[in-house]
């Protein structure tokens, strides 16, 4: 599927088979064939959207294509890449290609993901003289990849024009003189290579700048149906993040999906003709009746898992009654929930923290503590989504848990939540170099930009930028280590962050602090 592009056809046979396979049973309707609970397309979409997040085989072959594509556009020095380039398209790109005269299998399977890598390929900023305002693919979000100027006459013109003079500095008053806030505020959130002496290409689905199949798969998908924040997703992921067993969330997600065996769905597949509710006697057996109002259901409403568990349990006694004879008491049902949930949460332990790269001591910590030597440093970011403003904020505390300066620093631009962490780590960094401090440990709470740079991978994107900075800061500081803290232990800089937008770039002594910090402070010296 890497190489040659499967014919819809085949997708399509390929994933009937994989659904006989899933909704394979022993029961049948009346015509003998096996009861399809769901279609296959909904099956295939995100977990979060009610689907069950199976893959659909011909976006997931283009996704897998797409890397080929990408590899024409990127490694052009390649013997492959000159093969196909001296072939189809001698006089431009990948992207300006046509599919040609009499063209090969390889190349029209290729050539078919053209779109896919649309979709992702953006240019990378650095000098700005190479990428064209209008012309060219250079926003990192989905819907559309160059911007729309609230002026006309932008098209001859390339992104350094958005420069301030003599410097790689979006010059704020321009990019909002030019292009509504909303495009504004990307603009300017966008990070510009200060040393490159060119631009150049990335992906911006993935933090490295590199494509991968699955960013590409969630972008097609996404393309096509938009993810939303309506109450039915936000339902599906509270559902999904449960901590019960899989088998539990399966359960919920088929009865809350209206496709749970029951004997009044199984009456309208045709397969019984009895819907009276087997363990009660008197009603009708629905999803609702059998799990929340029929009488043998004894209800526990102190946790959602306990109740997902319950509701489990109460499946698997009514199959036992139906299909082995097994009776057994409520206690006995609602005892078996509650132990194989028990053991289940056992099993997966208390260490919730994925592994580091390298792993520290001191990581994962859930309580704030007092440095043995030199100070500590709490950094978080903030996102204003209204206001189209992002920014940071530090607290900076001795080893006796005084405070020496908070302070928070607030910037216009429209960022992901992981560019606008790892922006307040550098600045908390360069803080440090430019007051001289010479052991000191940073603290977030953000364990992605703590793993990236941690780790010796080179990124290719505006995200990736920032992490080579942090980075060389990092180097420049001798006795300095970074540390990932659980959000309970990063309160004050948490709230400096949400709260201190007004306040950029100021310093509080300790008589002047907001009582609601001093709380945190004292509570945080206590513990």
């Amino acid at each position: 599927m890497n190489v040659f592009l499967f014919s819809i056809g085949t997708c399509k046979e390929l994933e009937r088979l994989m659904a006989s396979f899933w909704w394979k049973s022993n029961k049948s309707n009346s015509n003998g064939s096996e009861i399809v609970w769901m279609n296959w397309d909904r099956m295939t979409r995100n977990k979060a959207e009610g689907g069950m997040g199976f893959r659909n085989l011909r976006d997931f072959n283009l996704a897998m294509l797409g890397k080929q594509g990408w590899r024409l556009m990127l490694r052009q020095e390649s013997l492959v890449s000159k093969v196909f380039k001296a072939r189809y398209y001698s006089q431009g790109d990948f992207l300006s290609a046509e599919l040609g005269s009499n063209p090969s299998f390889i190349w029209s399977s290729i050539y078919a993901t053209k779109d896919t890598v649309k979709l992702g390929l953006r240019r990378g900023i650095g000098s700005g003289l190479s990428v064209g305002i209008t012309t060219d693919p250079w926003l990192p979000i989905l819907d559309r990849a160059t911007p729309i100027p609230i002026v006309h006459g932008l098209e001859n013109f390339t992104v350094n024009s958005l420069f301030q003079m003599h410097s790689r500095n979006w010059d704020d008053e321009v990019v909002r003189d030019l292009f509504s806030p909303a495009d504004a505020a990307i603009i300017l959130g966008i990070p510009i290579n200060q040393s490159s002496e060119g631009d150049y290409w990335y992906w911006f689905g993935e933090k490295d700048g590199s494509y991968s199949v699955r960013s590409a798969y969630k972008m097609i998908q996404d393309n096509k149906f938009p993810p939303s924040n309506s109450d039915d997703n936000v339902f599906w992921k509270k559902v999904w993040s449960l901590k019960v067993p899989p088998k539990a969330k399966y359960l919920l997600w088929r009865a809350a999906s209206n496709f749970l065996a029951t004997r009044v769905n199984l009456c309208i597949k045709k397969v019984l003709t009895e819907n009276i509710c087997p363990m009660c006697g008197i009603y009708v057996e629905t999803e609702l009746h059998l799990l929340v109002t029929c009488q043998f259901a004894g209800k526990d409403n102190d946790k959602l898992g306990r109740i997902v568990m319950l509701c489990w349990a109460l499946w698997s006694a009514r199959n036992d009654l139906i299909w082995k004879d097994r009776v057994r008491s409520v206690s006995d049902v609602v005892a078996f929930a509650f132990s194989s949930l028990d053991q289940y949460v056992k099993a997966q332990g208390k260490g919730n923290i994925p592994l580091l790269s390298p792993f520290k001591d001191g990581d994962g910590s859930e309580l704030w503590k007092k440095p043995i030597t030199g100070i500590k440093l709490n950094v978080d970011a903030a996102i204003f989504d209204r206001e189209f403003k992002h920014g940071f904020g530090c607290v900076v505390r001795n080893s006796g848990g005084e405070l020496i300066s908070a302070f928070a620093g607030v910037k216009i631009g429209k960022v992901s939540h992981e560019l606008a962490e790892i922006m307040g780590i550098r600045e908390a960094l360069s803080w440090l170099k430019n007051h001289g401090y010479t052991c000191a440990e940073v603290e977030t709470d953000s364990l992605v930009c703590v793993e990236v740079i941690r780790h010796n991978a080179s990124y290719n994107s505006g995200f990736g930028l920032v992490v080579e900075d942090c980075k060389t800061l990092l180097k420049s500081l001798l006795n300095v280590s970074l540390f990932f803290v659980k959000r309970s232990a990063n309160r004050a800089a948490h709230f400096v962050a949400r709260h201190f937008m007004t306040l950029a770039e100021c310093m509080f002594l300790i008589n002047s602090v907001p009582l609601e910090l001093l709380s945190i402070l004292v509570s945080d010296s206590s513990s």
